[in-house]
């Protein structure tokens, strides 16, 4: 049987949460929605009132047979701030939010991240904010590191394109900092995270595909993230799409992310042309303008993407599949082309959406994690 220690702390994550998901409540709707009895409702809100992570906020609406209308409640937002890092093979972008999501700094910029230089990037980024972080009652409750590779357990095992695996970053990082609580996952896994706490729709079985350098998925599974074992799920860019075909530094060949990444388009596209590039800009800018060699390269690249897409879908059968990818921000109808050579080739009838956050997806799935876990250390900070 659980102590009463723990049954109470449990109490407290779950008003914490339910205050995160649905704010502007009452007591007495939390009481109903967690089948708590009021009096421990009124007890535990009166304590997270009096540590300042909870504010009443104004009277809300009374029920239809009179009495006393309710007092609201919402997370404080001078509680704590989050941080989201991305690092990205060549950029790093970064996001400071309050208890509430609210954005309160932002920075994107180009740099090649490596073993050498990453733990220097972070803690740079987090002294930069100390200004704003020391505004806050908690300071900075987590820093979250969307890894472009294979993450279990705080702990990166392989990445692909740069070599931050040959690094423990989390200890490095937590030699320098041992009062920031510091969080390490595969980015395609927080930009998943992203969208399902950020959408106002149901999201319980969904996919997003992160297109960059490489292809990754995040997948959503009854609501529930599904990282599988020692976080391999969703290396879905080695699936193999044409046998023999490629290398790939996997190992295999064929593999899906050598015909549909960002390197593959436009590798595919100098070997064609006479003119050579090095953004996907400019390739969508040719194509704009008509550019045979650029029109057959995205063309190929519809089609390589169609077979892939079907393929998850045939895996997970998700309600939808989220796209990631700079080539929608320059060229918008991308996804319906793509949906258009789905149903065409395999009659399937797959809903795709795209970023619905602005490309920050995985800066705020990291934040919802940081927050999270915030939330579950919160009786053992007070």
């Amino acid at each position: 049987m659980e102590n009463k220690f723990n049954i109470r702390k449990s109490n407290i994550v779950e008003i914490l949460n339910l205050l995160y998901n649905k704010p502007n409540i009452s007591r007495i709707e939390i009481s109903k929605l967690i089948n708590l009895n009021k009096a421990s409702v009124s007890e535990i809100v009166s304590l997270l009132i009096e540590k300042d992570i909870v504010s009443e906020i104004g009277i809300g609406n009374g029920s239809s047979s009179g009495g006393r209308k309710p007092i609201l409640l919402k997370l404080n937002e001078k509680a704590g701030c989050s941080l989201g890092i991305d690092l990205g093979i060549d950029y790093v972008s970064f996001l400071l939010t309050d208890i509430n999501k609210n954005a309160l700094a932002y920075e994107h910029r180009e740099i090649e991240i490596n073993q050498n230089n990453v733990v220097e990037i972070v803690v740079n980024i987090i002294n930069s904010l100390q200004d704003v972080i020391n505004q806050y009652n908690y300071g900075l409750i987590g820093v979250s590191l969307a890894i472009h590779g294979r993450v279990f357990m705080d702990e990166i095992k392989f990445t692909h394109y740069y070599d931050l695996d040959k690094i423990d970053l989390k200890g490095e990082l937590s030699k320098l900092m041992p009062n920031t609580s510091f969080h390490l996952e595969n980015e395609s896994n927080l930009a998943a995270i992203g969208e399902f706490q950020n959408s106002s729709e149901p999201l319980n079985n969904s996919v997003v595909i992160n297109i960059h350098t490489g292809i990754g998925a995040g997948i959503i599974i009854n609501s529930e993230l599904y990282s599988g074992f020692e976080g391999r799920a969703g290396e879905v860019g080695h699936m193999v799409l044409i046998p023999n075909g490629k290398k790939c530094p996997c190992g295999n060949n064929g593999c899906f992310e050598q015909y549909c990444a960002i390197p593959a388009l436009l590798e595919d596209f100098n070997k064609n042309s006479q003119t050579k590039i090095s953004t996907i800009k400019q390739l969508c800018d040719l194509y704009k303008s008509d550019d045979k060699v650029a029109i057959d390269a995205l063309s190929r690249n519809i089609e390589f993407i169609a077979m892939g897409l079907t393929n998850i879908f045939n895996f997970f059968a998700p309600d939808n599949i989220f796209i990631h990818s700079e080539l929608i921000d320059y060229i918008p109808e991308y996804l319906t082309l793509v949906n258009n050579k789905i149903n065409s080739i395999f009659s399937k009838d797959i809903t795709l959406l795209e970023n619905k956050l602005d490309g920050k997806s995985n800066l705020y799935g990291g934040i919802h994690r940081c927050i999270f876990d915030f939330f579950d250390r919160f009786t053992d900070i007070i």
